[in-house]
C-alpha cells in the first residue's frame, strides 16, 4: 500500500479564502457572507515547522504574507480576520513549510437568508494535484447552487478543460469549456452566476433542475474544491477526487437517523458515485454496522461517464428502509472498473446544517485531523468533534491508535480499539464518555489516529458548533501522512 505524505520538502495548497464576500443571488436569495481560517498542523515528531501563508488573488498576485513557528504535532490558526486582505477579497491560500504539513480550510458564512443565518464548510488542503480531476456531484435548482473552485497548482499557469455531463453521462452543450487559471491562482464558477466568471453553461445549455458532474483536465497540476449551498440554510463542500484505477470507495459514516422526523434530532447520508469509464458498470452499495454486519447491499448501472446518487432521506423507501432506526454506520462501494465518489450529511432541527466529505479510493496507516473541538460554557456545550476511523481490511480485524493532542502537541488522551472488517469505529468528544474530560472544556486541538494493518483505514471529522443563538457543522476527510 501506498502512503501519502501531504508536503514531503515544500508545499500544502489552500484551495480558497472568502473575505467578507457577498455571495452571487440564488434565483431568490443569497447564500450569505463566507470568511476562511485555515488550520496548520505540523506533523514532524521532533522539529519545529517555520511556515508561510500566501494570499494568492485571482490574478495570480501575492496580496499578502503571514509567518508563524510551529512546534512538533501543533496546530495553529491563519484566520481571515488577521489576513491582511481588504473586504471582498477572493483567491487561494499557499502554505509553505520545510516540514511535513497538513491544513485544512474552514469557512464560516454569517448573513445566510434562511434557518439560523449561519452555516460552515471545510475541506482538506492539499500538497499535490493531478491533470485530470472530477466533481461527482453539482447542482444547479431553485434550492441548490454549486460553486466549484479549481486551483492551479503549478508554477505555470493552468489552462483547464471543463466537461459538464448529467446524472446519466450526457454532455451539458458548450462542453469542455476552457479557461486558464494562474500559477497557484484559483477560479470559482458559480453554476448559477456568470458574472463571478463566465466560462460556465449558459441558462440553454444547462436550465434550472439540472444535476451531474464535472470533469476538469489540464497539462498542468490542479486541485479543486466543491461547495452547495442549500435555500434552507445550509452549505457543505467536498475536495475534488482525481483519476484512479481503483475499483472501491470508502465512506467511514453513512447515517440514517429518525430520518423522517423532522421535529426530533434527524441525520441523513447521501453517497455519489461517477462511473470513470466509457461505458455502462454495475455498482455495488455495501452499509455495515459498528460490528462489521453488513446490513444492506443492493446494486446499480451507471451509463458511461455518468453520476448517480444514493440519499438515505429522498431516495424511493427501498432500499434504505432495511436499514436499522437509528443506523450510524459505514459504507463500501465496489465495482470490477474504476470509480470516484463523494458523500455528505444532513443533520436537523441543528441549524439544518449539513457537511460534506469525498470517498477513499485507498487506506492509509496514519491519517491527521488538524483541528478539533471540546468547549463547554459551564454545562453548555458550544463545540465538539466525532470521529469516524473505517478499516477497509476485508476479512480481517485491525488495531487502531488514536492520540488526542492539545494545541502544542502534548498528548492528553491516548487508546487502542479494535475495528472490524469495513467497520468504523466512532469517538466523540461529548458523547463517547468520560474519558475525554482529560481534554478539558476549552479543546481545539489534534487527532491522529495510526495503525499497523497494510490494508489501512480511511477516516472522517464532524465538528459541531451550537451558539445561543445559530450553529452548525463542518466534516473533512483525514489526511494521509507518513
Amino acid at each position: 500500500m501506498r502512503i501519502k505524505a501531504l508536503a514531503s520538502v515544500a508545499l500544502s495548497l489552500g484551495l480558497l479564502l472568502l473575505s467578507s464576500v457577498a455571495l452571487a443571488q440564488y434565483p431568490d436569495e443569497s447564500p450569505g457572507l463566507g470568511n476562511t481560517d485555515t488550520w496548520v498542523m505540523n506533523v514532524h515528531q521532533t522539529l519545529d515547522a517555520n511556515v508561510v501563508a500566501t494570499y494568492v488573488d485571482q490574478n495570480g498576485y501575492a496580496s499578502s504574507y503571514l509567518a508563524a513557528t510551529i512546534g512538533p504535532n501543533w496546530n495553529y490558526k491563519f484566520p481571515a480576520s488577521s489576513s491582511g486582505v481588504d473586504s471582498g477579497w477572493l483567491g487561494s491560500v499557499a502554505i509553505d513549510s520545510l516540514r511535513p504539513i497538513a491544513a485544512i480550510a474552514e469557512t464560516i458564512f454569517t448573513d445566510v437568508p434562511t434557518g439560523d443565518h449561519w452555516g460552515a464548510s471545510a475541506f482538506n488542503d492539499t500538497a499535490e494535484g493531478a491533470q485530470e480531476i472530477f466533481f461527482p456531484s453539482a447542482v444547479k435548482t431553485g434550492c441548490w447552487r454549486s460553486l466549484l473552485t479549481i486551483q492551479c497548482v503549478d508554477t505555470e499557469d493552468c489552462e483547464v478543460f471543463m466537461t459538464y455531463r448529467d446524472t446519466e453521462g450526457n454532455l451539458v452543450s458548450g462542453s469542455p469549456f476552457l479557461d486558464t487559471i494562474q500559477s497557484f491562482s484559483q477560479e470559482t464558477y458559480d453554476l448559477w452566476d456568470a458574472t463571478v466568471n463566465p466560462n460556465i453553461p449558459n441558462a440553454t445549455q444547462m436550465p434550472s433542475g439540472w444535476w451531474g458532474s464535472l470533469q476538469v483536465t489540464s497539462t498542468q497540476s490542479i486541485a479543486g474544491v466543491a461547495r452547495s449551498h442549500c435555500c434552507l440554510g445550509y452549505s457543505l463542500a467536498y475536495n475534488a477526487v482525481p483519476a484512479t484505477t481503483a475499483t472501491e470507495i470508502f465512506f467511514p459514516a453513512f447515517n440514517r437517523r429518525n430520518w423522517a422526523d423532522w421535529g426530533g434530532q434527524s441525520d441523513w447520508s447521501s453517497i455519489s458515485v461517477y462511473d470513470l469509464n466509457d461505458s455502462t458498470i454495475t455498482i455495488y452499495l455495501n452499509f455495515y454496522d459498528g460490528d462489521g454486519n453488513r446490513v444492506l447491499r443492493f446494486s446499480d448501472d451507471i451509463p458511461a461517464r455518468g453520476s448517480h446518487s444514493y440519499n438515505a432521506k429522498t431516495t424511493p423507501e427501498w432500499p434504505f428502509d432495511e436499514l436499522p432506526n437509528p443506523f450510524i454506520g459505514s459504507a463500501v462501494v465496489t465495482s470490477t472498473h474504476p470509480i470516484v465518489g463523494c458523500g455528505s450529511i444532513v443533520r436537523v432541527p441543528s441549524g439544518r446544517a449539513a457537511g460534506g466529505h469525498y470517498g477513499f479510493s485507498e487506506g492509509y496507516q496514519k491519517l491527521v485531523f488538524p483541528v478539533a473541538y471540546r468547549v463547554k460554557e459551564g454545562d453548555a456545550w458550544r463545540q465538539w468533534a466525532g470521529v469516524s476511523v473505517q478499516n477497509v481490511d476485508p476479512n480481517n480485524e485491525i488495531t487502531i491508535h488514536v492520540q488526542w493532542m492539545d494545541s502544542d502537541g502534548d498528548v492528553l488522551l491516548g487508546f487502542t480499539d479494535d475495528v472490524p472488517p469495513y467497520a468504523s469505529g466512532g469517538y466523540n468528544t461529548r458523547y463517547s464518555g468520560g474519558a475525554y474530560e482529560a481534554l478539558g472544556d476549552n479543546w481545539k486541538g489534534t487527532v491522529v489516529v495510526t495503525t499497523t494493518s497494510s490494508a489501512g483505514i480511511a477516516g472522517l471529522i464532524l465538528n459541531q458548533t451550537v451558539m445561543p443563538t445559530y450553529r452548525y457543522i463542518a466534516q473533512y476527510n483525514g489526511i494521509p501522512v507518513e
